[in-house]
């Protein structure tokens, strides 16, 4: 999550995909979703998982679990976002575009990949580039 003055890096914990997994699912049964319908949209909560944090307090973020942190433009030497793809749902599956995000610091590099390609990659170079200035590209 970019905000205005750091990049907070937030952790899928095992208990909060299951939290969300669970939401969604409730949600399809509550629209009058069948068994296959609940089913779906648990297999698709798995994909969107990052998107929760979306219109989320930063705070909030950080204090959603111990392993989430922020890191400060002066603790950065670099952040590197490159557009990357992986086939998802097995052999007949589809290619899916995401981020990965490479970011250095004096204590080494840290790599980190989103869930799909939102913000686009202009988009999430321009915001790096807002927050971090020359060290993103």
């Amino acid at each position: 999550m970019f905000t205005d003055r750091r990049l907070i890096l937030a952790e899928a914990t095992k208990d909060l995909v299951n939290a969300e997994t669970g939401r969604t699912r409730a949600a399809a049964k509550e629209e009058g979703g069948g068994s296959f319908s609940q089913w779906s949209a648990q297999l698709k909560s798995g994909f969107s998982f990052g998107a929760h944090d979306v219109g989320t307090d930063p705070l909030a973020t950080l204090a959603e679990s111990p392993g989430n942190s922020a890191v400060d433009p002066g603790d950065v030497r670099t952040i590197k976002i490159e557009r990357k793809s992986r086939t998802v749902g097995g052999d007949d599956g589809v290619d899916v575009q995401f981020l990965k995000v490479t970011i250095e610091t004096a204590s080494g590099k840290q790599t980190y990949e989103t869930d799909d390609e939102k913000p686009k990659l202009d988009e999430a170079r321009s915001l790096a580039a807002s927050v971090f200035g020359p060290a993103a590209r």
